[in-house]
């Protein structure tokens, strides 16, 4: 297991449930998990796959989780609800705090960056936590009540505050939230799967122009849109 992958791993597993001094087997089988969840989704996964991830006899893993099942609720949950919480919000809670007064492009565009290379360093782990909420109703329930009220409860706040400082337009503040996500997720998404047609020359010029369409619109004249009003 890579350095990175163990730093990652060791955040997740920062719960009573779990020792510090864990077998180093023990930490094959997570990583191995995480690599073939997200490749292959959870009924996609066989025991025998993370075995082989793992280099471990595939009893082995059964020594540590009893069935797939356990493995995957012992990994994911946990993911959700003690590190990917802190993951999304710690760094651009201080970002959004604006303590040196940058102008609201500047902080965007640093939020977005933030986000960005956040989620492009955690990508296995986070594919494999979405694409298992699909089908999976125990970790759907944990996104629903324990993550996403969160993250969304963040983003509205920022926008009701840029509201108050006449940075944005009076308008809803979650349609402000939606709009910024749904820039955000589609440049993520459509960048890694469609590279050849969504994918610029770096991610920092990109986030410039999302910040710009977001925050200026597309329009020649956008006095039009006060007019339609």
């Amino acid at each position: 297991m890579n350095s990175e992958n163990k730093d990652l791993l060791e955040k997740l597993l920062e719960i009573e449930k779990f020792s510090e001094d864990m077998p180093e087997k023990q930490w094959k089988i997570l990583d191995a998990a995480i690599k073939i969840f997200a490749a292959k989704g959870f009924d996609g996964s066989r025991t025998s796959d993370i075995a082989k991830e793992a280099e471990v006899a595939e009893g082995t893993i059964f020594r540590y989780y009893k069935t797939k099942k356990d493995l995957l609720m012992g990994l994911l949950v946990p993911l959700a609800t003690k590190f990917f919480r802190p993951m999304l919000l710690r760094s651009v809670e201080k970002i959004a705090e604006n303590k040196d007064e940058k102008s609201i492009d500047e902080v965007l565009n640093a939020i977005l960056n933030d986000r960005v290379n956040l989620i492009k360093k955690n990508l296995p782990l986070i594919k494999a936590v979405f694409m298992e909420a699909a089908y999976n109703e125990d970790v759907l329930k944990v996104l629903q009540k324990d993550l996403l009220p969160k993250v969304i409860s963040f983003i509205d706040s920022f926008a009701e505050t840029n509201i108050e400082n006449n940075n944005f337009r009076e308008i809803e503040s979650r349609l402000i939230t939606r709009t910024l996500m749904s820039l955000l997720v589609g440049y993520i998404m459509l960048s890694n799967v469609y590279p050849e047609f969504f994918k610029g020359e770096n991610d920092e010029d990109e986030i410039k122009k999302i910040v710009d369409v977001f925050l200026y619109g597309v329009s020649n004249d956008p006095l039009n849109i006060e007019k339609d009003n």
